[in-house]
């Protein structure tokens, strides 16, 4: 700011008329010194704003990039952990189910007490 502001003080003091010669063309551009000053300020300035906007405008474009791989990863992260939250739950259950097997019906099985197998016929217990 104080640059711009010695910048303008010195152009508006310096009122001379100078002549720059366009060296590749053939032409000359006949001008006040407070002019040239002031327009090289504000042809640096755009200048400036547009090399700016072009690089905020790569580092956004790399910003968007980085966004979608995140949330490509993200997402196959989220697809692991419920895939492995399933086969964590399915090994639950089979040790539930193995722990605490149901008891086999009575009825299924072949009851076996002291009255359904036969009497002896040993006679040595007269």
């Amino acid at each position: 700011m104080l640059l711009v502001t010695v910048a303008i003080v010195f152009a508006t003091s310096n009122e001379a008329v100078i002549t720059l010669y366009l060296w590749p063309f053939d032409g000359m551009l006949t001008a006040p010194v407070w002019m040239i000053v002031m327009s090289s300020f504000i042809i640096g300035g755009l200048l400036s704003i547009c090399l700016m906007w072009a690089q905020a405008l790569s580092i956004r474009a790399r910003l968007w990039n980085l966004q979608v791989k995140f949330n490509r990863l993200e997402a196959e992260t989220t697809q692991q952990q419920s895939v492995v939250r399933n086969h964590r739950d399915e090994q639950a259950n089979e040790v539930l189910t193995d722990n605490y097997a149901p008891t086999p019906n009575l009825k299924d099985q072949e009851a076996k007490t002291f009255l359904s197998e036969p009497l002896r016929n040993d006679h040595t217990f007269r």
